[in-house]
Formats: C-alpha cells, structure tokens, sequence
C-alpha cells in the first residue's frame, strides 16, 4: 500500500514538470521580439501548470513574463526573487512575453532559455537532436 501511494505521489509531483512543456507551444519564430528592462514585482506558478512566470514592473502596467520549465531554470541554480533588477529579450504572445533569455542585472547571470525560433532548451528539439514530445520520427 505504501509503495503505491509513494507512486501515486511521485505522479502528481511531476504533473506540473511535464506540463510545463505544452504550455509553451505558442511561442514562434515570426512572434514579435522584445526587450525588457525592470524590476521584478513577484514571482509566481501558471495555474495548474506548474509554470513559473515573473510580473515585471513596467511604465504602462506590469508584464507577465514566462520563464520556462521549473526544472531547467533549478539545474541552472536561477533564481529570481521579488525586488531584483531584470533584463529580458523574448517573444510578445498576446498580452504575455515569452523569455528566450533572462539576465539578473546584480548577478551579472544570464539564463537562455530559448532559441532564435521560440523553442524551448530544455525540450531537446533541435539544439540537442531530439524530436520532440515523444513521438518519435515521423
């Protein structure tokens, strides 16, 4: 009975990690670039997700802006925490902005988190051979 609960808790524990992926395919190439400058008003999860995304202050209003896997960025030792100055270059998405790369100005730490073309790093795909989503060749 516990080794089946254990499985069970380990299943919902990477709900969040495995969705994060699909929550990321509206990103594409053609989506208009951006760059950002400002400090970061909170630092939260896409409902449901799992997804953790930062709201930046701006002039106008703030900026939802989507980081990416929560395991990427945890490899990656990132971080970001309320009150901290950014830089961000990424993709506008409706009202959201996609971020290809992050830069935590008194870090001086960089973190790309995706390609030219919108896609995710952390997907594989074609900066390291995958094919993508599991469905093999095609």
């Amino acid at each position: 009975m516990k080794l089946v609960l254990y499985f069970v808790i380990v299943w919902l524990a990477a709900g969040p990690v495995i969705g994060a992926e699909q929550a990321m395919a509206p990103v594409t190439a053609d989506a208009p670039k951006v760059e950002l400058t400002g400090v970061i008003e909170a630092v939260q999860l896409l409902p449901g997700q799992g997804v953790p995304y930062i709201t930046l202050k701006s002039e106008k209003r703030p900026v939802r802006v989507i980081l990416g896997s929560m395991r990427y960025l945890m490899e990656r030792g990132f971080n970001p925490k309320a009150g901290a100055e950014i830089q961000i270059k990424g993709f506008k998405v409706g009202d959201d902005v996609y971020a290809s790369s992050v830069t935590l100005t008194a870090e001086n730490k960089t973190l790309q988190l995706r390609d030219d073309a919108g896609r995710p790093l952390w997907s594989g795909g074609a900066v390291r051979g995958g094919r993508g989503k599991g469905r093999g060749a095609r």
